[in-house]
């Protein structure tokens, strides 16, 4: 699915170009009728704009603008985290600062990372500050898309990922539906793990955007606090939300950030159409099943945790990493769903984090998933857990998945 889509968009932004004697200045890329956040990302990946780029070369880079820009809009937060920082635990003020300078949308992540370093004088960021800056980000826009009066805050929230996937299917009018696993891993990528519960067990694979606003308007309970680290207190983050403006999500921000993706000579509707989405689902409800196969979608949208990773890696200059660090970040990526850790660890640990991250690092120590499970079975009985209960099935399907993929790329390997 995404593959098609990128592909789509290269063939495109290859239209709007020429390539006299097969070679292609930044002038011209300047000049040419590409978004901004492609010319932005070809203006601050290649320094020198003095030297003409071989057409081959251009496309490889148009190539890692697009991947980078769709990984951008689905998963903002992990996406930025990782192309900060790589697999670093800090890195210099000022590096951060030019990093930044790729990204054209989510102006509310990106304005107040700036004002952290600003206002801080720092030398040095670290990645657990920016991660704990744009958790307390996320949950100020929680708020904000709370309660009966903010539906222009919820319209605003998702609008932008709408017009950005407008034609991500054959017959999607702009603004009306997305794929049901694009939103899911938007507000996954948010923390709004409720959200994305009732974005999961939605009826359709394909969800208008009415439906989606409603589906976003949630309880009026804060997200929990998260401990700061590396010197960072509650103080600091607040004083540098305060200064940024009221509102996160306003309708102004929003409409901004989507003339970057339409064509310059393209109008933006004041409004999402209405339209009568009773009538349309009980019509999809009539289609024959041939037709309805059409819609639907791919089960994976990520490989590695991003969409076309090894793509996105070649973005983000390579880090030698300590094996202790890699364990450390598998674990997270094994646990990352915090509902579910807490509910494991409370099950089958007694709330004891030294206890599950002990075992967790025993069996992820094992070789295989035979040895694993048996580790995890006797596990179990010395403990007399309930293997039916849900903190059981969940805990033993994250290593069976982890342990089948490592097979399965192993097997590769050696085919190879």
């Amino acid at each position: 699915m995404f593959q098609d889509f990128a592909n789509r968009k290269f063939r495109d932004y290859m239209s709007m170009l020429e390539f006299p004697a097969g070679r292609i200045t930044f002038e011209r890329i300047w000049g040419s009728t590409l978004p901004p956040f492609i010319t932005s990302f070809l203006e601050n990946y290649i320094p020198k704009h003095n030297i003409p780029l071989d057409k081959k070369d251009f496309e490889d880079l148009l190539n890692k603008a697009i991947v980078f820009n769709i990984n951008y809009i689905i998963k903002p937060k992990n996406t930025l985290l990782k192309f900060l920082f790589g697999e670093r635990e800090t890195r210099p003020a000022a590096y951060i600062l030019n990093r930044l300078k790729y990204f054209q949308f989510y102006g509310y992540y990106i304005s107040n990372i700036e004002d952290f370093i600003a206002v801080n004088s720092l030398e040095v960021v670290s990645y657990n500050q920016i991660e704990h800056l744009l958790n307390e980000v996320n949950r100020n826009i929680y708020e904000e898309i709370s309660g009966r009066q903010s539906q222009a805050h919820r319209m605003s929230l998702v609008k932008l990922l709408y017009y950005f996937f407008h034609d991500l299917g054959e017959n999607n009018p702009i603004n009306i539906k997305l794929p049901r696993k694009i939103l899911s891993a938007y507000f996954s990528d948010k923390g709004f793990h409720e959200i994305k519960k009732k974005i999961d067990g939605f009826f359709s694979d394909e969800i208008f955007i009415q439906e989606v606003i409603e589906l976003i308007d949630p309880e009026n309970k804060k997200l929990p606090k998260e401990a700061a680290e590396d010197g960072i207190t509650e103080e600091q983050i607040k004083q540098i939300i305060s200064k940024a403006k009221t509102e996160f999500i306003n309708k102004e921000n929003a409409d901004k950030e989507i003339e970057r993706i339409l064509k310059a000579d393209e109008p933006l509707d004041e409004d999402i159409p209405v339209i009568n989405i009773r009538l349309i689902r009980e019509q999809e409800a009539k289609l024959p099943e041939v037709e309805k196969s059409r819609l639907i979608i791919d089960d994976e949208i990520y490989s590695d945790d991003l969409l076309f990773a090894s793509q996105f890696n070649e973005i983000t200059p390579p880090q030698q990493v300590t094996d202790e660090e890699k364990r450390k970040r598998l674990i997270e990526d094994l646990f990352c769903e915090a509902s579910y850790r807490k509910k494991i660890l409370k099950k089958l640990f007694d709330k004891n984090e030294d206890d599950f991250k002990d075992n967790v690092n025993r069996i992820l120590d094992k070789n295989n998933w035979d040895d694993a499970v048996l580790y995890i079975d006797t596990l179990y009985r010395d403990r007399k857990v309930n293997f039916y209960s849900d903190a059981a099935v969940k805990f033993v399907d994250i290593f069976q998945n982890h342990f089948n993929k490592n097979e399965a790329s192993n097997g590769k390997n050696k085919a190879v």
